[in-house]
């Protein structure tokens, strides 16, 4: 894969976004399971919320995912368009979150959690999360490639691609033609790196997004921030100050 720096100017467009908090975690159902019945399961690609615990090991096919916080399903129920309700609780020793299109498996059970769509921590603001990701000091630490700072380019890319995916949703429709241009560019050259991942290559890519992401520091910025806890198990690593794993930012 042949990739080349390059330089661009940026237009600005001002824009008002509202983040509007839940009744967390009150909203939540105690002593309920969301069972699938043969009926209510959805099979979803969850290997960006998920790495381990999923069904027949598949997290790109799969209705149920190890979570070490219940916070982590209403994340995952609220990103993914078929997803109604989700369910939490012990199943072969691990806790695992589990999404469904309807209520219609309900049952009473001890020590299980249940919930609707609706019912999830506050959602992030996308170009919060998009800058805390790229500003993370061990990020920046491998902005030259793979080091003793940077041991691990794989996770360094999942940053990336992280940071990335929440930028893009920041500025859809926000921000000029030509300024979307180059995000869509690093978008889709992160992306091919991270399919054939080398390290001759890796500060190229790394370089060309921080030119972008400096580039549109003022703007993300000036939209709204969160008040993160970095003990909130329901948030993504970038968000607790930590890279990503290698297949999932949630581990």
């Amino acid at each position: 894969m042949a990739v080349q720096p390059w330089a661009f100017a940026v237009t600005f467009a001002t824009v008002c976004t509202r983040v509007i908090g839940q009744d967390w975690p009150g909203c939540i159902e105690t002593g309920v399971v969301l069972r699938h019945a043969g009926a209510h399961a959805i099979f979803v690609d969850l290997s960006s919320f998920a790495s381990a615990g999923c069904w027949q090991n598949d997290c790109k096919n799969t209705d149920k995912f190890s979570a070490a916080d219940m916070g982590v399903c209403g994340r995952a129920c609220g990103a993914i368009d078929e997803c109604t309700h989700w369910t939490y609780g012990e199943q072969d020793g691990s806790a695992k979150c589990f999404l469904r299109k309807s209520d219609g498996g309900r049952e009473e059970a001890q020590g299980w959690f249940a919930a609707s769509k609706a019912c999830a921590p506050t959602p992030l603001p996308d170009a919060f999360a998009a800058l805390t990701a790229a500003e993370l000091p061990e990020l920046q630490a491998c902005d030259n490639g793979k080091s003793e700072a940077c041991p691990d380019i794989g996770r360094a890319i999942q940053t990336w691609r992280f940071a990335i995916e929440h930028l893009k949703r920041a500025t859809d429709g926000q921000l000029d033609e030509n300024t979307m241009q180059y995000v869509n560019q690093i978008s889709s050259d992160t992306e091919a790196f991270a399919a054939q991942i080398s390290e001759e290559n890796f500060p190229v890519v790394a370089g060309n997004n921080r030119q972008v992401f400096l580039a549109l520091r003022g703007w993300m910025d000036g939209q709204p921030k969160a008040d993160v806890n970095v003990d909130d198990a329901s948030l993504p690593n970038p968000l607790r100050g930590k890279l990503c794993g290698v297949t999932s930012c949630f581990a």
